[in-house]
C-alpha cells in the first residue's frame, strides 16, 4: 500500500513533494534524451543500480559510461507517470515509456518504475528498472 501523506517532520506538502518528484522525472527524462551528463549525476545517487529493457543491472556508473560513448541513446523519450507513492525518505514512480532509439528507428514501448530516496535533503534516482513490452526487435 502506497503512502501519500508525508511524515510530521517534513515541511513539504503531499503535492508539494510529488510536484518535485514529477519535475525531477521529467528533468531526467529530457537529461537522459540530450545526453546531458552532469545534469544525471545530479539527480542520480551515488549508489544507482538500473535494471535495463536488455536485462542486465548496471550501476548508474555504467549507464552514464555507456550514454556518453554512445553506445546507448534516444533520439525521441516520453514518459507517461500512471502512479507515484511515498513511503518514508523513499518515492516510487510507476508507468509507461515510449522511445525510439535512433532516426527512422521503431518506437518502442516500454514499463518502468523509479525509486527516488530522500540523500542530505535532496532527491535522488537511487533505482530504476525498465522492461520492453511486446515483441522487442531483433
Amino acid at each position: 500500500m502506497s503512502q501519500r501523506a508525508t511524515s510530521p517532520e517534513r515541511t513539504e506538502s503531499a503535492t508539494g513533494w510529488e510536484a518535485v518528484i514529477r519535475s525531477l522525472e521529467d528533468e531526467g527524462r529530457r537529461a537522459f534524451l540530450e545526453r546531458d551528463i552532469p545534469a544525471l549525476d545530479r539527480l542520480w545517487s551515488d549508489s544507482l543500480h538500473v535494471n535495463s529493457p536488455l536485462n542486465v543491472v548496471h550501476p548508474g556508473s555504467t549507464v552514464r559510461e555507456l550514454l556518453r560513448a554512445g553506445r546507448i541513446g534516444h533520439v525521441a523519450f516520453e514518459a507517461e507517470i500512471e502512479h507515484i507513492g511515498r513511503h518514508g525518505d523513499v518515492v516510487f514512480v510507476m508507468g509507461g515509456e515510449t522511445i525510439v532509439d535512433e532516426p527512422g528507428g521503431p518506437t518502442l514501448r516500454r514499463r518502468f518504475t523509479n525509486v527516488w530516496g530522500l540523500e542530505e535533503g535532496s532527491w535522488k534516482l537511487v533505482a530504476r528498472h525498465a522492461n520492453l513490452v511486446g515483441n522487442a526487435p531483433a
